[in-house]
């Protein structure tokens, strides 16, 4: 028996939930192979109202997958949880479910002065400070945006002509202990923002060999003496929908 192989996986889940509900096999938690995964409530509802169909899958009616055709693509998207385990065991649920073109849209703190509120960030690595990832792979493994998805959410911003940087992120499990230590640290390595998922979603993609890719916008600021948020400027909200346009339009040409 191999030892390190798992005692129940994502499938092993989407069966018992299956069976629980009567079903007499899982398809009915299929979902489009390309698909949006946000946090956001006020993103989910901009999504919902592109991709207006709604399937109840595995977590019932009141979170739903949201579906639509764009082009001739189905193309999905779903609101998850905030942090790594949580994102990273939702994203192989996804995955087992026929998710294999992933686009993370999601919020960060800007750790670079060059940063503000509503900029965007298309992330291109992640700096690896929560637990979830070291189940996947050692620390010291590369963890990278999927390079196709990338270059296809860099070419839609220059055609919409929206300003963006990109680089990688530092994602931590430990909002509440972002010190200056680990500021000054991150942010000399290069990191352009902080949040708590994207490098745990890196992780699970490259174990399971799917494409993921992340825009992150500016919601808050940190520097070496405070913290300034602005999650409900205009601003901020108005670049997530532009964020969620960009992730529809480059899947659809996956």
């Amino acid at each position: 028996m191999d030892e390190d192989k798992p005692i129940f996986t994502p499938e092993d889940f989407i069966r018992y939930e299956a069976s629980c509900r009567g079903m007499s096999n899982a398809e009915q938690f299929r979902i489009p192979s390309r698909l949006i995964l946000l946090y956001q409530t006020r993103a989910f509802e901009y999504v919902s109202q592109v991709l207006d169909e709604k399937i109840p899958w595995l977590y019932g009616p009141f979170r739903p997958v949201c579906i639509g055709t764009v082009g001739n693509k189905r193309i999905g998207a779903f609101k998850a949880g905030i942090g790594a385990p949580s994102t990273a065991a939702i994203l192989e649920e996804l995955i087992a479910c026929g998710a294999k073109n992933v686009i993370e849209v999601g919020v960060a703190g800007s750790l670079q002065p060059s940063l503000k509120p509503g900029d965007l960030v298309v992330v291109n690595g992640a700096f690896r400070d929560e637990g979830t990832s070291n189940h996947y792979f050692p620390q010291e493994v590369r963890l990278a945006a999927s390079p196709r998805l990338k270059n296809l959410l860099i070419q839609y911003f220059n055609r919409k002509e929206l300003n963006y940087q990109v680089g990688p992120v530092w994602t931590t499990d430990g909002v509440y202990r972002e010190t200056r230590s680990k500021f000054l640290r991150f942010r000399n390595r290069g990191a352009l923002a902080v949040n708590m998922e994207t490098s745990a979603l890196f992780a699970v993609a490259k174990h399971r060999q799917v494409e993921l890719a992340s825009i992150q916008v500016i919601s808050d600021v940190l520097s070496e003496k405070r913290w300034t948020p602005a999650f409900h400027q205009k601003k901020v909200l108005d670049r997530l929908r532009a964020a969620v346009d960009v992730g529809i339009e480059a899947l659809e040409k996956m």
